[in-house]
């Protein structure tokens, strides 16, 4: 018999910044700081910079999957992007460079692209203010993402970078797991603020909820007469 070659993962970061005007205004965000720490220590790293709606459309939808096939040598490599958005963001969704507000449905829309280029949701990194409220991109009938990790509230610039190098840094060289490398990120920045969250079991907890609702109140509409 023939010898089975064993897959091999070939993680990488593909990043898509979109400071806002305030950022860019020396000409280096915390983006581009990310991206050359990155790079200094070895972690592929692609990276975009999104200035309005149609560049962060074009980054999800042709260089995320051109970043794949760049990654995925041949059928015996399995190119695993985490998909890192660092911009400013809010409760409801997140802001671009230009103006313009993403709500988390509307991103939500825009990472299908990754389903398509992997067969699987993808891993989210929210490098911004509320990340981890993009657990509302999840539904009874869509889990959206494989994980997700992210901040539960505002956090600075420093501690989200830092948070960030010591995540990759964990989960690259240390054999780290996803608990392992966030408890990483809470010491290296102070912020303990940072969670992550497994798309199947959010999905899994709205079904139940929907479920719950529905059966203190089946008809939550007036009945129809017959």
């Amino acid at each position: 018999m023939y010898p089975v070659n064993p897959v091999v993962n070939r993680p990488f970061v593909f990043l898509v910044d979109s400071p806002n005007h305030n950022d860019l205004y020396d000409g280096y965000s915390i983006g581009m700081a990310l991206r050359d720490a990155l790079r200094a220590i070895r972690i592929p790293c692609f990276y975009t910079l999104a200035t309005c709606t149609a560049n962060f459309q074009n980054a999800l939808n042709d260089r995320l999957p051109d970043a794949v096939r760049q990654m995925q040598l041949d059928a015996n490599t399995n190119a695993i992007p985490f998909v890192h958005l660092c911009m400013h963001g809010s409760q409801p969704g997140v802001g671009l460079t230009d103006g313009s507000f993403l709500y988390w449905q509307d991103l939500r829309n825009l990472l299908l692209a990754h389903n398509y280029a992997k067969g699987h949701d993808p891993y989210i990194c929210m490098a911004s203010c509320n990340g981890f409220n993009a657990t509302n991109m999840a539904s009874a009938f869509d889990s959206a993402f494989s994980i997700l990790i992210g901040n539960t509230g505002a956090v600075l610039q420093s501690d989200v970078t830092v948070a960030y190098m010591s995540f990759y840094n964990h989960l690259f060289y240390k054999a780290a797991n996803f608990d392992q490398a966030v408890q990483a990120m809470r010491h290296a920045s102070g912020d303990h603020n940072f969670f992550y969250a497994i798309g199947e079991q959010v999905k899994n907890q709205r079904l139940y909820e929907m479920q719950s609702q529905f059966a203190v109140n089946p008809w939550p509409n007036p009945q129809p007469s017959f």
